[in-house]
């Protein structure tokens, strides 16, 4: 090659570059403001925005962007203050923002899908006071001795000892705006992460102080934690409804986020760490579960079968086989190499909420939204696409009370569950009501 014609084609490189950037501004404008109502599974009026073909297809109305004329453009015109429809439907966007993706369409609607795998920016939003009477148990967890039951009852963080009669109240913590939605204590039982709205807290366990609060860089409500085995690093999910599902890998002591990576296209309601620490699984809304190296954030296989909300995720002992619950009304076991459904549990009828598997893999518990459960233990797996007797189970007694959540000790023997009355229930290993833990 000429140098002459090396230098056309650099050229030609950077002016595509240049106008690729150029296209950042209004690509996030279609993503923060536009992609919620428009994408594949809620396509309003007929139109998805997450790929320029489909972009320009347009929808119910006809084509949405004519390139290199942003006034014949709907998708500009939608934007205008008085236009009937308007876009977006319930506020007005910032003239830049609108001159933008004029600017943009103008110049030839040049795509640029590395803004969908961005973090997207943190949008102000005011908060009123949660009412008095909203009082559920999102969350609760075991602390790694069992002595102790973190419960996340709203927005307070109330302890148990679970050594003493009657499991008295240890500790009663507040600190967040809205409600608590994710627990998670560390491997050493030294610290315990909360996460709520923006908010991403880390107590010291020896003196129930806060020691970190890793809010200012949240968009959106920390639904799942997972702590590594160096008690050091911990993995939370973030994100938008509907648009995105992040996972930040953390380094709490530093206040430090080290890396986060684009999991899912719309929230994440489970995270749960392999034994060994090599993988992490994720569910979300988005129907898929996936697992990730934890080193690098690479996607190592999904899981794909689900027609509903992933709501949790659970490893065996050896992180052979991956549990999932559903709102599609079943729990899925999968082969974690082979990526095959091996089991199905559940009869339909009822949203599973969440799932816990005890360390030794015996039991699998799971909890349901009318107030139920099971536990399972046993698992065969199935041939075909029969549905038979793939496990004994015991049924937990019901408490006609929607649960959120479950945790169950080493050997199987005590379940707790967190409801929408703000209560935690207990049953024995056997599926029998064990009492109730309520705030004191």
């Amino acid at each position: 090659m000429s140098f002459r014609s090396f230098a056309g084609s650099l050229f030609i490189l950077l002016t595509l570059s240049a106008r690729a950037d150029s296209s950042l501004p209004a690509m996030r404008v279609l993503r923060d403001e536009c992609i919620g109502c428009h994408k594949p599974g809620k396509a309003k009026g007929g139109l998805i925005l997450n790929t320029r073909e489909k972009m320009l297809k347009g929808g119910d109305n006809g084509p949405s962007v004519v390139p290199g004329k942003a006034a014949d453009s709907l998708l500009l015109q939608v934007l205008a203050r008085d236009n009937d429809p308007h876009m977006p439907p319930k506020k007005q966007l910032d003239p830049a923002a609108a001159a933008a993706v004029q600017a943009w369409i103008n110049e030839g609607a040049v795509w640029n899908a590395s803004v969908f795998d961005e973090l997207p920016a943190v949008q102000p939003v005011t908060l009123t006071a949660m009412p008095a009477s909203y009082q559920p148990v999102l969350a609760i967890a075991l602390s790694p001795d069992e002595k102790s039951l973190a419960v996340a009852r709203a927005n307070i963080l109330c302890v148990y000892d679970l050594t003493k009669p009657g499991r008295p109240l240890d500790q009663h913590l507040g600190g967040h705006t809205e409600a608590i939605q994710s627990l998670a204590w560390s491997p050493d039982g030294k610290w315990l992460a909360t996460g709520g709205f923006r908010c991403l807290k880390v107590w010291d366990v020896s003196t129930w102080r806060e020691v970190k609060n890793l809010g200012s860089s949240l968009v959106g409500n920390i639904t799942a934690l997972a702590f590594a085995q160096d008690n050091t690093t911990l993995f939370a999910s973030d994100g938008q409804p509907g648009v995105s599902g992040f996972i930040h890998r953390i380094a709490f002591e530093e206040g430090k986020i080290l890396a986060t990576w684009k999991a899912h296209e719309d929230t994440i309601y489970g995270l749960r760490l392999s034994p060994d620490g090599k993988s992490l699984a994720s569910g979300a809304a988005d129907k898929l579960a996936k697992l990730w190296n934890t080193a690098d954030g690479k996607l190592i296989a999904f899981y794909e079968g689900h027609t509903n909300h992933v709501l949790a995720v659970a490893f065996n002992k050896d992180a052979t086989q991956l549990a999932t619950a559903s709102a599609d009304k079943e729990v899925k076991v999968w082969g974690v190499s082979s990526r095959e459904q091996e089991v199905m549990l559940g009869d339909k009828k009822v949203v599973y909420t969440a799932l816990a598997w005890t360390p030794d893999g015996a039991a699998l518990v799971t909890t349901t939204e009318k107030g139920g459960g099971s536990i399972y233990r046993e698992l065969v797996r199935h041939t075909g696409d029969q549905r038979s007797d793939t496990a004994k189970e015991q049924k937990l007694e019901g408490v006609n009370q929607m649960l959120y959540c479950v945790a169950i000790t080493k050997d199987a023997k005590t379940i707790f569950a967190g409801a929408h009355d703000g209560t935690v229930y207990l049953w024995n290993g056997s599926g029998r009501s064990a009492g109730k833990i309520v705030e004191r």
